[in-house]
């Protein structure tokens, strides 16, 4: 599986953008600016096949709409906790940020802990809920590659002060993640750079 990562402009997120080597399968993680990933899957004659979602704040998902009016086979996958901020610009902030947003299409499908997503090249989308940001959080895990959305963002301690917010289940999400995978285990965040688990620490991740 050959990973992209394309920096948004909103709140400079991370959309990931994840290809098969072999077939021309493409799935898409909290789709943010459209057109640079359009580009992409078009130069690399891929189709976009699913879009997952880490967890459904505004700067996270607001590439949804456009990504399924280009490929509209592809499904999204996002927690039940998410579908509140999916359908609502109150709940997934936008309405603050004067740029209402909402996802047109109604037909989610629902992942929750240990949720299996076949994706191409003989992989797969383990899902765990690591909740704590906000309870719609998951982090998807492929391979030796673990994608955390806000849950994780290395040597950032998780924000916590936003509506759904939970200090101590920020705090048993980022030990479970140390607790579970090696220090070999790549961190793609939902902001900023990524870098393996040996190279951060539980202590710059939690809440103060």
């Amino acid at each position: 599986m050959i990973i992209s990562r394309f920096i948004n402009k909103v709140f400079t997120s991370n959309t990931y953008v994840l290809c098969s080597k072999t077939g021309r399968e493409a799935w898409v993680i909290d789709p943010g600016d459209t057109d640079p990933v359009v580009q992409y899957l078009q130069e690399n004659e891929k189709i976009l096949e699913g879009i997952l979602i880490t967890h459904s704040h505004y700067d996270h998902i607001y590439g949804i709409n456009a990504l399924q009016s280009r490929y509209v086979n592809a499904k999204i996958y996002a927690s039940e906790n998410a579908l509140a901020g999916l359908f609502s610009a109150k709940h997934n902030m936008s309405r603050y940020h004067l740029n209402p947003y909402c996802v047109e299409d109604q037909d989610v499908v629902c992942v929750a802990e240990g949720s299996i997503i076949a994706i191409g090249d003989n992989l797969s989308v383990k899902v765990q809920e690591t909740p704590g940001h906000h309870p719609s959080c998951l982090t998807f895990e492929v391979g030796n590659e673990l994608f955390t959305g806000d849950s994780l963002i290395p040597g950032v301690k998780v924000v916590t002060i936003l509506p759904g917010g939970n200090k101590l289940a920020a705090k048993q999400s980022i030990k479970r993640i140390f607790d579970l995978y090696g220090k070999e285990t790549l961190i793609w965040p939902g902001h900023g750079e990524g870098c393996l688990l040996e190279d951060i620490t539980m202590e710059s991740c939690f809440v103060n």
